[in-house]
């Protein structure tokens, strides 16, 4: 059955924020989401890790947290950050400055023929919104947002590794397609994939047969006794998502999550209806 949650604003504040700008963060839904999760096991999968902000709240509730994303460089910029500072100076010596917008193509260009951590960090550092996005080439191809390395950006840096790094011998970064994740006893995975229904920068790494592949991969995590949470948007301007469809009519519990789009939408007021779906 349905059931809507309530947004708690007082709950955000002992929240922290991933230390990249990253399209489709979950941080001003985590109140809602992460009383949902399962506590009981001991080890926790964000299979979509993204900014790694969900997976940085919750690295004190388990005793192993294995972080996965396909966009290895943006992996590497986690993975580094953990360990020491040393990413933070090679970024900022590539980072171009508010006015140049030469230097930002040129390190876009070179981003894409030679690909490192530190390169695509200094581009989401300067590009518009400090979103990546990508084409079908898997070409990074953001244009320049008069944007650079700040104290803003440090005091996020700060915030994030104070949280993390106590718990680093915990945690493990790996870059796989999430089919490649072979999970063979009960854990907590916390799915949040590309929406194959809304338009985001990293979906060029998304097809629709990956919707048909993660519904089976779900199906071999509940037969494992693994718990799941997924996170996805059940409609969007009239779209449906045809996974959520599916894993609903096994009946699985979810439910509404309360965001309004609209507010930070920049292509006109859209019908979004937000979801997690649980199996447990």
């Amino acid at each position: 059955m349905r059931e809507l949650i309530k947004p708690n604003t007082m709950i955000e504040s002992g929240y922290i924020n991933g230390y990249l700008n990253y399209t489709g963060s979950k941080f001003k839904l985590l109140d809602q989401i992460l009383p949902e999760m399962d506590y009981s096991k001991d080890h926790f999968i964000d299979l979509f890790t993204g900014s790694f902000c969900v997976g940085a709240n919750v690295v004190d509730k388990y005793k192993k947290v294995l972080a996965n994303d396909i966009i290895s460089e943006l992996v590497g910029i986690h993975r580094e950050l953990l360990e020491s500072d040393d990413i933070i100076e090679r970024t900022k010596i590539l980072c171009p400055s508010k006015t140049d917008s030469a230097g930002f193509l040129n390190l876009r260009e070179s981003f894409n023929r030679e690909k490192s951590p530190e390169k695509l960090w200094a581009l989401i550092l300067s590009c518009n919104s400090n979103f990546m996005r990508f084409n079908k080439q898997f070409f990074f191809n953001q244009t320049f947002g008069k944007r650079t390395f700040n104290t803003n950006t440090q005091n996020k840096i700060d915030e994030f590794t104070k949280r993390v790094r106590p718990y680093k011998d915990k945690i493990t970064f790996i870059s796989k397609h999430f089919n490649e994740i072979k999970i063979s006893k009960p854990c907590m995975v916390y799915i949040d994939p590309p929406y194959s229904n809304s338009e985001a920068g990293y979906s060029a790494y998304w097809g629709k047969e990956d919707d048909t592949k993660l519904y089976e991969y779900c199906k071999e995590l509940d037969k494992n006794g693994s718990s799941f949470m997924m996170s996805g948007v059940l409609s969007h301007d009239g779209k449906s998502c045809l996974l959520l469809d599916k894993l609903i009519a096994d009946g699985l519990k979810y439910k509404k999550l309360e965001f309004n789009y609209n507010k930070v939408s920049k292509s006109g007021k859209k019908d979004t209806t937000e979801i997690i779906i649980m199996n447990y």
